[in-house]
């Protein structure tokens, strides 16, 4: 319970304090002011503190709606990073698989044809590739002999023609031409095939209704041979599987949107107004 004081005991303490009710009055005064001016200084700083929590909530929520575009792009881009993987693969299969098929075959025809030579097949010029590299082969009117096997008489024989990196051409002899085929087709078909680093130029047979056929011997134009000139295929052939995967289809996330949020305002001021003073002094309970 509060102690009354009368009017002489009020007097008394403020004379024993040193103080008069004038200076009393005034430190209250001054600590009242003091108090209003941090009261006021605090309500402008915390409208200024809500100004820029109010930017940063807005920029906050723009970066969390940020965030969701963003996963749905990565999204997009993890799963289109695998499709290209996949489409990249089969490329590089195909692309091997070429590169592999470029082994050896003639770029252009070499007109296999009855050399000036008439025992002997001639060529003019054309190109060739083995193991990707282009060779040049000159024209030969005179013509290579095809070889020495005798053909019995009504019956096929087959010889080939085949040429390496070094330009020579090999005469390659069908297996059973002593003895004979019963048909062009069953003589070629008797020819070894080609060996490594070689290319067929192409294949002649020969069938001879007067007597036996000798290569390099009877004449290529003899009245009762029937000889047949048979180019081999111009062109590479090319290997490997068609690439049947798709690229990925184009990104259905678009871009983030521009920021409409500002950069948000500097904090208040530090405080100018110093701590209110201290009220003289206290009267007893």
């Amino acid at each position: 319970m509060s102690k009354v004081f009368k009017h002489d005991e009020f007097m008394k303490v403020f004379s024993e304090k040193g103080y008069t009710l004038g200076n009393w009055l005034d430190e209250i005064r001054l600590s009242a002011n003091g108090s209003r001016t941090l009261g006021l200084e605090l309500k402008a700083d915390h409208a200024t503190t809500k100004t820029a929590v109010d930017e940063i909530h807005t920029a906050v929520d723009e970066f969390v709606d940020d965030h969701d575009v963003i996963k749905t792009l990565c999204d997009e881009l993890i799963a289109d990073h695998a499709a290209f993987i996949t489409v990249i693969t089969d490329l590089k299969t195909l692309a091997n698989a070429i590169k592999a098929s470029f082994t050896a075959g003639l770029i252009s025809n070499p007109t296999l044809a009855i050399g000036s030579t008439v025992q002997n097949v001639s060529n003019v010029a054309f190109f060739y590739m083995i193991a990707g590299t282009i060779y040049a082969k000159v024209a030969d009117a005179v013509g290579v002999a095809p070889g020495n096997d005798v053909i019995p008489q009504n019956k096929y024989g087959a010889v080939a023609l085949d040429i390496g990196v070094n330009g020579t051409i090999d005469v390659i002899e069908a297996a059973n031409n002593a003895t004979g085929y019963d048909s062009a087709v069953l003589a070629v078909a008797g020819l070894a095939a080609v060996e490594a680093s070689h290319v067929r130029m192409g294949t002649v047979t020969a069938m001879d209704t007067d007597g036996t056929f000798t290569f390099g011997t009877t004449s290529l134009a003899h009245a009762g041979a029937a000889v047949a000139y048979i180019n081999g295929s111009v062109g590479i052939a090319v290997g490997g599987s068609t690439v049947t995967t798709s690229a990925p289809a184009a990104l259905s996330a678009s871009g983030l949107s521009t920021l409409t949020a500002a950069k948000p305002t500097a904090g208040p001021a530090a405080l100018s107004a110093g701590d209110p003073s201290a009220v003289p002094f206290a009267f007893g309970v």
